[in-house]
């Protein structure tokens, strides 16, 4: 066991989350340009270790060439229209006018380049939190005897990366009920990834999630 292996991932998890806070509550730039810090910020985390310790990336996140299980295509279906049946169910208890004013305004979103944003965050955004999340914090602590520890603390650190996003959209009792929920979130989609052997089962789960959450989005801009 290599604890060393382990102090470095929550060093670069932590420095990951301190730096994505900033950015999101201080610098506040277009979203343009946090998706570019972000990528550059996430990909850096992981490519250092993987430099340090000689690791094949897409060996470390555990990507491979390898079909989907059936039960799991019938449930990214599943998937979409839960969260927008969640949705209807919610929305009274949601800023919607707050969303859209941060959309607008904030992550500057507008007619001309939605398709391109949401776009980026169903294939590529996803793609890279799923790669350091259920993929590299997961698989180090794994390796290192410390499976379980790192399945709650990349749940964990996954939630605590999206309050900031959500911070001011709902009221705090949804705003709680959301952190649980995407801590819980963290967990069912490592889950996944243990039952396929893959990392691409989390991903394109993810991704769906990403297209109910942007078809939302959607609505709530343009009706």
């Amino acid at each position: 066991m290599n604890n060393g292996k382990i102090r470095l991932v929550v060093f670069l998890s932590l420095f990951v989350l301190l730096v994505m806070s900033l950015i999101e509550k201080i610098v506040q730039p277009s979203y343009f340009i946090k998706s570019i810090i972000k990528l550059l910020v996430f990909s850096l985390a992981m490519f250092i270790y993987c430099i340090k310790y000689k690791e094949n990336f897409f060996k470390l996140i555990n990507l491979k060439k390898k079909g989907l299980s059936k039960g799991l295509i019938l449930f990214m279906l599943f998937s979409y229209f839960v969260i927008i049946v969640g949705y209807l169910l919610l929305r009274n208890h949601i800023d919607l006018n707050g969303i859209r004013e941060s959309l607008l305004n904030k992550e500057q979103l507008n007619k001309n380049n939605f398709i391109f944003i949401f776009s980026y965050i169903i294939f590529i955004n996803s793609f890279l939190e799923e790669s350091f999340f259920r993929g590299f914090i997961y698989n180090v602590f794994k390796k290192e005897g410390y499976e379980k520890i790192g399945v709650l603390f990349s749940a964990l650190i996954f939630a605590l990366y999206h309050i900031g996003i959500m911070d001011g959209w709902f009221n705090p009792f949804v705003m709680i009920v959301g952190v649980v929920g995407l801590f819980v979130t963290g967990i069912f989609l490592q889950d996944i990834v243990k039952r396929e052997d893959n990392l691409l089962g989390s991903y394109l789960v993810h991704a769906i999630a990403n297209l109910a959450i942007n078809t939302i989005g959607t609505i709530m801009l343009f009706s």
